[in-house]
């Protein structure tokens, strides 16, 4: 990297702006088709946490979570030359990811668990819980498992990652209308195993 991509990079990395502007992570990515180390890790260092957060909760491990992220970021490296800023940057890297992460499916044959907020369901039950948020959380989990990937991911992008629909359908490459339906879905297989399991408690 010449001399002045290098101040480039460093002004960038001290500036203000850098924080506060969602597409500085797209102007970053010409520089890493150019080889810049710098750049990189820029982009590793800004969403090194929130891809870990995603995976981690699909897979309910962190070695594993830790090791997808960091092939999303070789992955993201590699796509450099040919990408083209034509949606947020937030939802390029999360559609990216979950390409990595049905890879993972693919490889380990398995369905992972994941878990979501207990406080998206719990206004759609009467009255108090008498199940504490352990008690929440383990159900949620178990019922996550049984829901297909496209619902899974979907909540899971809303709730954890709070993209909007549209930012969610960019990164599922679905229509907005589809990710309604499986959020929708989701939400009422989630309420359904809420309401069933409150009621056993409170027999």
């Amino acid at each position: 990297m010449n001399t002045s991509a290098a101040r480039q990079v460093a002004d960038v990395s001290n500036s203000e702006e850098s924080i506060s502007n969602p597409d500085m992570d797209a102007a970053l990515m010409p520089q890493i088709a150019e080889g810049s180390d710098a750049a990189m890790r820029m982009i590793i260092e800004h969403w090194k946490q929130p891809i870990v957060n995603y995976f981690y909760r699909s897979v309910n491990n962190l070695h594993t979570a830790e090791d997808l992220a960091q092939q999303t970021f070789i992955n993201i490296y590699r796509a450099a030359p040919s990408y083209s800023p034509k949606a947020k940057f937030s939802t390029y890297i999360f559609h990216i990811a979950r390409h990595v992460l049905i890879n993972e499916y693919r490889k380990v044959s398995r369905r992972p668990a994941d878990a979501t907020d207990p406080d998206e369901i719990i206004y759609a039950v009467d009255g108090r819980s008498e199940l504490n948020l352990s008690e929440l959380e383990e159900i949620f989990a178990k019922t996550l498992e049984t829901l297909p990937e496209n619902q899974r991911t979907a909540i899971l992008l809303l709730k954890q990652q709070e993209l909007s629909y549209e930012e969610i359908a960019d990164a599922m490459k679905a229509s907005v209308g589809a990710v309604k339906t499986w959020i929708h879905r989701a939400r009422q297989t989630l309420r359904d195993a809420l309401t069933v399991t409150r009621g056993n408690a409170s027999k």
